[in-house]
């Protein structure tokens, strides 16, 4: 996937931070993309929440995997749901790299990132933290029992927002 563009909202990174398996979109991609704002979420906020993942966000952002790319005009996309600033700006970031894949969590803002990407004209993959998980179990960047604990970490802890069903689906597909 060398010549991926990919561009992350906040969701996954601090998702995958969190599980200490932020290492498994380095070994997806060659660099990931991500807004301002979703760094202001990500690290500055996030040292300020003393949240356990910010100090590995932004080892990842200083040493350029993770790299912040400013967006060249506002924001200025269809928006039938209410979606935050960070999910804006990284939907419009997706649009202007003409992205290949785009990183996002939250259900809402990645339909209206995939009407805002029909509506450009642009073929942009949407993945999670779950899709991430799962391409890693595929191309062997994972085994089966590392999979299945991330997947059943996910479900027990509070400061992930990703509902237990979705983990169950995963781990179906997985088990087969």
């Amino acid at each position: 996937m060398s010549n991926s563009i990919v561009v992350s909202d906040a969701g996954p990174l601090m998702a995958l931070a969190k599980l200490n398996a932020l290492d498994l979109l380095a070994k997806l991609y060659p660099v990931v993309y991500a807004s301002p704002i979703v760094y202001d979420e990500t690290v500055t906020q996030g040292f300020a929440q003393n949240a356990s993942d910010a100090p590995l966000l932004e080892n990842y952002f200083d040493h350029g995997f993770l790299v912040v790319k400013p967006i060249a005009s506002p924001p200025t996309l269809q928006e039938p749901i209410k979606i935050q600033d960070g999910e804006r700006e990284s939907i419009q970031l997706a649009i202007q790299l003409d992205a290949t894949e785009f990183l996002i969590d939250d259900s809402r803002a990645r339909r209206v990132a995939e009407i805002n990407f029909a509506t450009a004209g642009l073929s942009i993959v949407a993945r999670g933290t779950l899709g991430i998980i799962y391409l890693s179990f595929q191309r062997g960047y994972l085994n089966r029992e590392q999979t299945i604990q991330l997947l059943e970490s996910i479900k027990t802890r509070r400061d992930i927002w990703i509902h237990a069903k979705l983990c169950d689906k995963v781990l179906r597909l997985i088990r087969i």
